[in-house]
């Protein structure tokens, strides 16, 4: 597995890390982001996105993005008025 630290632009236009190679489970892609980040305070995701088209090749390199890039993706993943809906319900529990 190798991590891809290089300024590559994925199709939305944010540069993630790049994961390689065909031993890059979850559990090595934490010890290595672990290894890197640890104790810096960040968390990451990874997109597993099915939305392209079937007759496209799947990528070869998986997309590992800081948590806080993402957050346009999910407003319009979900919708605004259900975010807003969402975060109205979380003020009225606190």
């Amino acid at each position: 597995m190798k991590i891809i630290e290089e300024e590559r632009v994925d199709r939305f236009g944010r540069y993630p890390i790049w994961i390689k190679g065909k031993d890059a489970n979850p559990q090595k892609i934490y010890e290595e982001l672990y290894r890197e980040y640890g104790g810096q305070g960040y968390k990451f995701a990874i997109v597993i996105d099915c939305s392209h088209d079937e007759f496209e090749d799947a990528e070869k390199e998986t997309p590992v993005y800081f948590l806080d890039e993402l957050l346009d993706e999910f407003i319009n993943y979900c919708g605004a008025e259900e975010v807003k809906k969402r975060l109205e319900e979380l003020s009225c529990r606190s």
